[in-house]
């Protein structure tokens, strides 16, 4: 049976993240509003992963709203990656979730040539 934790209920009452374990991933599924006030869950969710997982899901299906906060978040979440050497990936993108990283993305300077937008982003 796949593990489950629900950070839910803890404050703020607008946001939560579940995490669970499926087919030896961690998946992470925050819920409402990913925001300065909500983005401590999210980080208290990570630190409660298992050491051993196969990689982390950023799953996004029942987020409504993100700020720079969640833009944060994914540097973390990249970061992490690479530190416990796990491959990282989101899934499910809602609209104005990924329209900020669409704003997000243009404001950055191009990257140099040869190196991927991904690849900037994380140096």
């Amino acid at each position: 049976m796949p593990s489950k934790t629900d950070l839910s209920s803890s404050p703020p009452e607008y946001a939560g993240v579940q995490t669970r374990a499926d087919h030896g991933e961690s998946v992470v599924a925050p819920w409402g509003e990913v925001d300065f006030g909500s983005a401590p869950l999210l980080y208290r969710a990570m630190g409660e992963l298992s050491a051993g997982n196969g990689g982390v899901v950023l799953d996004m299906a029942d987020v409504t709203f993100m700020d720079v906060a969640g833009l944060h978040f994914l540097r973390f979440l990249t970061a992490y990656g690479h530190e416990h050497r796990v491959a990282v990936r989101t899934v499910n993108w809602g609209r104005q979730p990924r329209r900020v990283l669409t704003v997000a993305g243009s404001l950055l300077p191009e990257p140099p040539r040869g190196a991927g937008r991904e690849a900037h982003l994380t140096a």
